[in-house]
C-alpha cells in the first residue's frame, strides 16, 4: 500500500480513538476494542491490508450515494460521515455497522458463503473483477441477512449484476451508465413496498429492470 494510503487509515484510527476516549463513556472505547480492533485484525489475520483500504473506500462510497472519494482523502471523508451518523446514531452503533459492513466486504472478497448457488455467483462476480459492484453487493448482502430479500431474489440481483458487468466488457455495450450507483437505486426502490418480491430481467438491449408482485 502507498505510504499516503497508510497515513490516511492511521489519521483515521487516530480520530476514531481520540474520539471515543474523550468521550467519557467506558462502552465507547469497548467498542473500539469489540468493533475497530477486531476490524482491522481480521485483515492483518489474511495478510491483506491493502483491502483495509479498499474496504474504507467502498464502505464510504455506500454513505455518499455512490460517489467514490478519492485514496488520499479519506480521512476528510471518514469524518465527514462519521459526524453526520453521530447526529442520529451512538457511536457504538457507528462502529457496529462499520464492523459489520467489513465482514460483507471479506465475503464477497473471497466468496466466503455457505450456500453454494450464492458463492458461485460471487466467484463469476469476481472472475470479471468488478470490484466497482462490492458497495452494492454489501448493502445487498445486508438485506439478505436481515431476511429483506430471500435467496431467490439474492440471485435474481446477482444475475442481474453479473448481465450488466457482462455488457459493459462487451464489444458492444449498451447505452447505459457504466456504474452500479443507478442499478442500486432501481433495485432499491422496488424493495421499498412490504411484501413486494422483485422480479428481476436483463435485457440486453436498454438494461431494464422489471419487476412483479406475488
Amino acid at each position: 500500500m502507498r505510504e499516503t494510503c497508510l497515513s490516511e487509515l492511521t489519521k483515521i484510527r487516530k480520530f476514531v480513538f481520540a474520539d471515543l476516549k474523550n468521550s467519557g463513556n467506558p462502552k465507547s472505547l469497548e467498542a473500539y476494542n469489540n468493533y475497530w480492533l477486531e476490524l482491522e485484525n481480521n485483515f492483518l489475520k489474511l495478510e491483506r491490508v491493502d483491502l483495509l483500504e479498499q474496504f474504507f473506500v467502498d464502505f464510504l462510497t455506500i454513505q455518499s450515494n455512490g460517489v467514490i472519494p478519492k485514496r488520499d482523502e479519506l480521512m476528510n471523508n471518514f469524518v465527514n460521515f462519521y459526524a453526520n451518523a453521530a447526529k442520529f446514531q451512538s457511536k457504538e452503533l457507528i462502529l457496529r455497522n462499520l464492523y459489520k459492513y467489513s465482514l460483507y466486504f471479506l465475503r464477497i472478497s473471497f466468496a466466503d458463503v455457505k450456500d453454494p448457488d450464492i458463492r458461485a455467483k460471487i466467484e463469476e462476480i469476481n472472475c470479471e473483477n468488478a470490484k466497482d459492484a462490492y458497495p452494492f453487493l454489501m448493502e445487498v448482502f445486508e438485506d439478505y441477512d436481515y431476511a429483506h430479500i430471500n435467496k431467490k431474489m439474492l440471485i435474481e440481483i446477482l444475475n442481474t449484476v453479473i448481465g450488466f458487468i457482462h455488457d459493459r466488457n462487451s464489444l458492444n455495450p449498451s447505452q447505459i451508465a457504466l456504474s452500479f450507483a443507478g442499478l442500486s437505486g432501481e433495485i432499491n426502490k422496488m424493495m421499498i413496498l412490504k411484501d413486494y418480491v422483485p422480479k428481476f430481467k436483463v435485457d440486453k438491449a436498454d438494461y431494464v429492470v422489471n419487476s412483479s408482485a406475488n
